[in-house]
């Protein structure tokens, strides 16, 4: 098994690579441009129902896209860490390897912290408790997307180390 891997990452490494740097450049900034540019747009709007409608549809729309990319991620991630063999060529940087999918597990447990948060936001909103809502919002915009954030730019990090850069 761990001869496919390094031959087909051998074949194919600069495709899984391009796909895993290009997925998380989505997921990661798709985060950011949400938190940063969409999020004060949305702040603008005066009515209360209508605002909180948006910001769960966006929030919506940006998790169902986002989750085609973390499983990318996952893919790919398993690929280059068993396709370039760093459990027998270097064991330093094999452990790097294991605390950048620590630090992916814990976006990936945060990431779906949020989305059942978003759904209970949801539920709520649809019962009329405009303010439960609203504070299930705030936590996600001003905590949990954050988190995510700054976990991606670590990962990204380690990941440019993996890289030899």
């Amino acid at each position: 098994m761990r001869e496919f891997f390094i031959d087909f990452f051998t074949n194919y490494g600069r495709c899984i690579v391009f796909l895993h740097v290009i997925s998380a450049v989505i997921w990661i900034g798709g985060m950011i441009v949400v938190k940063f540019v969409v999020a004060p747009s949305v702040a603008t709007i005066q009515e209360v129902k209508l605002k909180l409608a948006k910001t769960l549809e966006i929030m919506q729309r940006l998790l169902n896209f986002a989750m085609i990319f973390m499983i990318l991620i996952a893919i790919t991630g398993t690929f280059m860490s068993l396709g370039l063999d760093f459990k027998h060529s270097s064991p330093s940087l094999y452990i790097l390897v294991h605390i950048k999918e620590a630090v992916w597990t814990l976006m990936a447990l945060n990431f779906i912290y949020i989305y059942r948060k978003r759904n209970a936001a949801a539920r709520q909103f649809l019962k009329g408790d405009l303010e439960s809502t609203a504070e299930s919002i705030f936590t996600i915009s001003n905590y949990l997307l954050p988190l995510n954030i700054f976990l991606g730019f670590v990962a990204i990090y380690f990941g440019v180390i993996l890289r030899g850069l």
